[in-house]
């Protein structure tokens, strides 16, 4: 049996690592679509984007022509911010008061003897031993992505624009 405290507790220790880990996922953007640039001793690094060389085609006086541009990769993929919006814990738990008066938990041990056609089949031996089930739903949504990096994605577009002729 465990405290049921702290089986909350540890549930939101596990949530709260899961939601730094997809924080984390920022950065690594950062990283896929921008290049660090070492500004000496002491200074901040610097970050110039990732870009590729597309052409475009141009109408001159001497007709159809090519203009090169430099495009910021940032600027041609769909940009979200995933984060965790629910998080769902269901389990049959054995509910009990210690001398203590603090609440106690177990998972409820099922008392369904296991099919004996399910376990020949997944290679399992049959067993009267008693498990719990549990079940956990994590519910990831897209999210508006931070100000900043709209505004930066905003900027990379208007210089893209600037170079696109027509």
């Amino acid at each position: 049996m465990i405290e049921f405290q702290s089986l909350m507790k540890a549930i939101h220790k596990g949530v709260k690592d899961a939601a730094k880990s997809v924080e984390g996922e920022t950065l690594d953007f950062v990283k896929r679509f921008f290049d660090e640039q070492d500004n000496g001793k002491g200074k901040a690094p610097s970050y110039s984007p990732k870009t590729c060389a597309m052409e475009f085609p141009s109408r001159t006086e001497h007709g159809i022509d090519t203009v090169s541009a430099e495009v910021p990769l940032l600027a041609l993929v769909p940009i979200s911010s995933p984060r965790i919006s629910e998080v769902k814990f269901i389990a049959e738990l054995e509910i009990s008061n210690n001398e203590q008066d603090q609440l106690m938990v177990a998972f409820a041990r099922s008392t369904a003897k296991p099919t004996g056609l399910r376990n020949k089949l997944m290679g399992q031996q049959e067993t009267s031993e008693n498990t719990a089930n549990a079940t956990l739903e994590i519910t990831l949504t897209g999210n508006e992505p931070p100000e900043g990096l709209k505004k930066l994605v905003e900027g990379y577009e208007r210089a893209l624009r600037a170079q696109i002729p027509g």
